[in-house]
């Protein structure tokens, strides 16, 4: 079954109209994609490999989400695309904004979770993911550089964000 999603403006705003995902959006109008990043207490990042069978950047090392469906938040959107790839229970009372980044024909609302999650509770949709592990960040920054890991924008909020818990830490 086709996957309906909203369109939206440039300021972030629905428009009312809705496109199935995979078609081009015209001139003006925008996707809302989502992603999470999961940190446990050691401060060090969930990250998931994507499956080869992936269109785009198979065999990547990445972050979880994924594109916002019809009549959903980017919040809910990041919990459903954690569970789905997965099978990590997000809960959005814990979650916070990271940024939004808007760019091309995305918007990209990105959000962060301070988390435990057991590698062997874990439930990979075969389709999407084929591995998960957890990283240092300096672990993760190298797999950047190396081409290993999807560079992604928000990236540097991400490095900030554990450098203050680092600081918080005294650490």
């Amino acid at each position: 079954m086709a996957e309906l999603c909203d369109i939206y403006n440039s300021s972030g705003n629905k428009t009312g109209a809705v496109f199935v995902r995979g078609e081009d959006l015209k001139d003006g109008e925008y996707q809302l994609v989502t992603d999470i990043w999961i940190i446990n207490n050691n401060l060090q990042i969930l990250i998931q490999k994507r499956s080869e069978t992936k269109n785009l950047s198979p065999n990547i090392w990445a972050t979880h989400g994924g594109c916002v469906s019809t009549e959903e938040t980017g919040l809910n959107g990041c919990i459903r695309e954690a569970y789905e790839e997965i099978g990590i229970v997000v809960k959005s009372k814990d979650i916070k904004p990271l940024t939004r980044i808007i760019s091309k024909k995305l918007i990209m609302d990105s959000y962060i979770v301070v988390q435990e999650f057991t590698l062997s509770s874990a439930v990979l949709q075969s389709e999407e993911v084929s591995d998960i592990r957890w990283v240092s960040l300096n672990e993760l920054v190298h797999m950047v550089k190396d081409k290993h890991f999807f560079n992604y924008q928000e990236l540097p909020y991400v490095i900030s964000f554990i450098n203050n818990q680092k600081l918080i830490r005294g650490l």
